[in-house]
C-alpha cells in the first residue's frame, strides 16, 4: 500500500527533474530551485535507506523462486519509507506549485507577445 503511494510521487520528482535540465545549456526558470534534484530528493533517502530497502527485495525474490511467501517488511523500512514518502510528497507539492507559476507566466508572456498590435483608430 505504502509502494502505491511513494511510487507516483518519485515518478512526479523524476518527471520534474528530468524537465528541468531538458534544456541543457539553456538558464533555468525561476522554478529552478524548487524541481533541482537535490532539493527535491536529498537529504530524505540514506544509502541505509537503499541498502535495507534492496536487502528486503532481494529476500522476498528468493522466497518467491523457492514458492515461499515473502518475507513482511521489516518494521524500520516500513517506517522509514513512509517518512520518506510523506516528505517526497510535500517537496512534490512545492515543486508542482512552483512549475505551474513558471508556466503561467510563460503562457502569459507568449500570448502577450502574439498578440496583435492595437491599430491606430483616428
Amino acid at each position: 500500500m505504502l509502494l502505491k503511494h511513494t511510487l507516483p510521487v518519485l515518478v512526479l520528482g523524476a518527471m520534474l527533474s528530468s524537465m528541468a535540465y531538458a534544456g541543457e545549456g539553456a538558464p533555468l526558470p525561476r522554478a529552478e530551485a524548487a524541481i533541482d534534484p537535490q532539493v527535491l530528493l536529498g537529504g530524505i533517502v540514506t544509502e541505509d535507506d537503499v541498502t535495507s530497502l534492496f536487502a528486503h527485495m532481494r529476500a522476498a525474490l528468493r522466497a518467491s523462486a523457492e514458492d515461499r511467501e515473502p518475507p513482511p517488511m521489516p518494521e524500520a523500512l516500513s517506517k522509514r519509507l513512509e517518512a520518506a514518502g510523506s516528505a517526497m510528497q510535500l517537496r512534490g507539492y512545492i515543486a508542482a506549485i512552483a512549475l505551474t507559476h513558471f508556466m503561467e507566466s510563460t503562457v502569459r508572456d507568449a500570448v502577450r507577445e502574439l498578440a496583435p498590435f492595437p491599430r491606430d483608430v483616428r
